[in-house]
């Protein structure tokens, strides 16, 4: 009997044991975490529609790649720096010109944000391997590289010679410092390693001049249409990765 008891005693510290090693395990609370992640993009801006007009809808995907450092402070709250990287897509003004051309740019970014992560898990007191989480954050973006794509069939149908690089009287500016600030989700399954894998999903707005083109008032006035009417480039990012959480 006494042997029994014995027994019984080893097994229930075992699992209280394995218990309290599951917690430490996956509970993020005072842990620095890198990322690295990548995946499509879609975005929209001012006369992204002529893509859509053009039957070339599907240029406007393209891709993003960026890495992240965090640290949680608690079990439902840390902290992280991300850098991106980015291929985008634009274009000039297509209704006030007369031979309704399409001209097309491709244009990079990188861009810097600081993001305040939100855990559910820690929120509900649990601790477990699937980790989803919220976010919100604010950063800036340097956009540049910007060129005439090739393969876009006729830019400019109605004949003539652009005078300036993308447009025949429309400005794209080259090179742009923007604000931006962003809100999204991640699901993250954990190993025991400290290693993990997510996904994602992550709405950007930036500044108007993040495609080299802010539409001025006299721009509005001479032709209503032809701009989008907000004031904030957008795009839409879905990111896989892996991470790593230091013990």
């Amino acid at each position: 009997m006494r042997k029994l008891l014995i027994l019984a005693a080893l097994l229930v510290s075992c699992t209280f044991a394995a218990k309290a090693q599951s917690k430490s395990e996956f509970d993020p609370a005072g842990r620095w975490i890198i990322s690295i992640m990548g995946g499509p993009m879609y975005q929209r801006n001012e006369n992204s529609f002529v893509y859509e007009y053009r039957h070339m809808g599907q240029k406007l995907i393209t891709y993003s790649v960026g890495a992240a450092v965090g640290y949680d402070f608690t079990s439902s709250f840390g902290l992280r720096g991300v850098v991106e990287y980015g291929l985008n897509r634009g274009c000039a003004n297509y209704y006030q010109t007369s031979a309704r051309g399409f001209y097309p740019y491709n244009f990079k970014n990188v861009s810097g944000f600081v993001d305040a992560m939100m855990h559910f898990n820690g929120l509900n007191a649990i601790t477990r391997r699937f980790a989803p989480k919220a976010y919100a954050g604010i950063g800036v973006a340097h956009t540049f590289g910007f060129d005439k794509p090739s393969g876009y069939g006729d830019e400019n149908p109605g004949g003539g010679i652009w005078s300036e690089k993308f447009h025949p009287w429309q400005r794209i500016y080259e090179s742009n410092l923007t604000f931006g600030f962003r809100l999204g989700g991640i699901l993250e399954y954990d190993f025991a390693s400290g290693i993990g894998l997510f996904a994602d999903l992550c709405g950007e707005a930036y500044t108007d001049m993040f495609n080299g083109l802010a539409p001025n008032e006299e721009d509005h006035e001479a032709q209503g249409k032809g701009y989008a009417g907000f004031p904030l480039d957008l795009r839409l990012t879905l990111s896989f990765g892996i991470t790593y959480r230091f013990r």
